[in-house]
């Protein structure tokens, strides 16, 4: 599969499934009520105006959708450079820009159809609010795991080249 179908697929199914999980915390779990799952784990429904963690939460809609629809853009053309600079046989770098990709647009969905994001998984270590996670949804669970393996490969990649350019000079004796 060339890496342009597996974007589109594996962003589709990110999308989709992040949709489908937003609706049904809308439609079934009043907004700021809590369902416990696990001692760590509660389903939350949470509105969210802003970007990560809130942040341009305040802001009045004339200057935050804008924003928005600008950041959408870059990331947007960003994801697609770095796609074209990759090579298919990258699966890992392939997936992670879809992953970021489709989470992004995810979000943004809700952002422009109903100007707040839709969050509900709150993890939590075992009810000590001291030790909460921010709430967030399946979009911004995509983007992480998508940063996260990005950074991962970066480290992993940089670190065998360094082990194999360090082994090459000792062997010549340098």
């Amino acid at each position: 599969m060339s890496k342009y179908k597996t974007v589109v697929c594996v962003s589709l199914f990110i999308i989709i499934l992040d949709q489908i999980t937003k609706v049904l915390i809308r439609s079934s779990v009043a907004l700021h009520e809590s369902i416990s799952l696990l001692p760590f784990l509660d389903i939350t429904h949470l509105r969210n105006r802003g970007a990560a963690f809130g942040i341009l939460n305040e802001l009045p809609d004339t200057v935050r959708m804008p924003l928005f629809v600008l950041i959408l853009v870059v990331a947007v053309v960003a994801i697609f450079a770095f796609l074209k600079r990759a090579e298919s046989r990258d699966r890992i770098m392939v997936i992670s820009l879809s992953l970021i990709l489709g989470g992004a647009i995810g979000n943004s969905i809700d952002r422009f159809r109903l100007r707040y994001v839709t969050d509900f998984i709150d993890f939590h270590w075992f009810g000590n609010p001291k030790y909460h996670w921010p709430p967030f949804n399946v979009a911004d669970a995509a983007i992480t795991i998508g940063v996260i393996l990005i950074l991962l490969q970066a480290l992993f990649s940089k670190k065998v080249s360094y082990t194999v350019a360090h082994a090459q000079r000792h062997k010549e004796g340098k």
